[in-house]
């Protein structure tokens, strides 16, 4: 399968490839690219799909071309406002729902106000919200 490396954490060591005629973000950890070359957004790659119990991972990641495109990238730098709330413990799919319709769409977002607003405005438990708040600080320490 063919695709784009559309987000690379390197801080985590993990990011996520577009397919080819999809709209699906299939996971990659750096372990699977090829030792010598580090990851880079927007490099164009072919790889095969492997099922796993968090979902689907692409392996076996080979380099289609040698430099990434030039659209916009997002930054690696974890102090960066593009960190994702998906990579906060306790995130899934529907708690970055709610906290993206209450107007929290960033990490930085989260950590300027306290546990009891982000409770009031989305639905999660405050005590949820305090760990959320503790993660995100953890993330852009």
């Amino acid at each position: 399968m063919k695709g784009k490396i559309i987000k690379y954490f390197s801080f985590r060591g993990f990011g996520f490839i577009n397919p080819e005629n999809s709209k699906e973000e299939i996971f990659f950890h750096v372990s699977n690219f090829p030792e010598l070359i580090p990851p880079e957004i927007g490099n164009e790659v072919e790889f095969e799909i492997n099922e796993t119990p968090k979902g689907k991972e692409a392996t076996k990641i080979q380099l289609q071309s040698e430099s990434p495109a030039s659209e916009p990238t997002e930054s690696e730098s974890p102090e960066a406002s593009t960190l994702e709330l998906g990579e906060l413990k306790g995130v899934g799919k529907a708690t970055e729902e709610k906290l993206r319709a209450a107007g929290f769409d960033t990490i930085e977002s989260l950590v300027s106000v306290d546990a009891e607003t982000i409770s009031e405005k989305t639905g999660i438990s405050s005590k949820v919200t305090a760990k959320l708040i503790a993660s995100a600080k953890e993330l852009l320490e």
